[in-house]
């Protein structure tokens, strides 16, 4: 769809409307020209009456269309769904929770689902004071890029 208005604010008119409006008389005196040029404040008369030649010719072809007997039938306006309103509204008690049926109108959040074992606050290589380190919760390469972040910081002195 194209845009209403031009960046200065103007409505765009589509010309077959304007041509639509000129069919009933569609010669344009020289004084409405220099009319549109007064209220423009930019273009010359010149110019509006070469821009509306085409729209005139338009005016002159669907007046003729017209005059022979043709019927112009307008567009129908469709159903937007959206808009409409719900067949059976919701009640006051609907809406206020007082449902009696104690149905939730929410769903519960499912319970969390348990994870892997979480690491020490302690020093990762240090093995826990209750059993065995349990490295397959680990990634393999975790000593190594502890290393590397330690010796970042220093570096970096963060």
């Amino acid at each position: 769809m194209a845009k209403a208005t031009t960046d200065s604010g103007q409505k765009m008119i589509p010309a077959d409307c304007v041509a639509v409006l000129l069919m009933s008389h569609p010669s344009v005196a020289k004084d409405t020209y220099d009319m549109m040029s007064a209220v423009d404040g930019t273009r010359t008369a010149s110019s509006f009456e070469h821009q509306f030649r085409s729209v005139v010719a338009r005016a002159r072809e669907l007046k003729k269309r017209v005059e022979d007997g043709e019927t112009f039938s307008p567009v129908t306006a469709h159903k937007r769904g959206a808009t409409t309103t719900p067949a059976t509204p919701a009640s006051g008690k609907k809406r206020k929770g007082d449902d009696v049926d104690d149905t939730p109108s929410k769903k519960t959040k499912a319970a969390s689902k348990p994870r892997g074992k979480k690491a020490a606050a302690s020093n990762p290589a240090d093995p826990p004071a209750g059993g065995a380190f349990d490295h397959d919760d680990l990634p393999a390469d975790m000593d190594d890029f502890i290393k590397s972040e330690k010796k970042w910081e220093e570096e970096n002195e963060v």
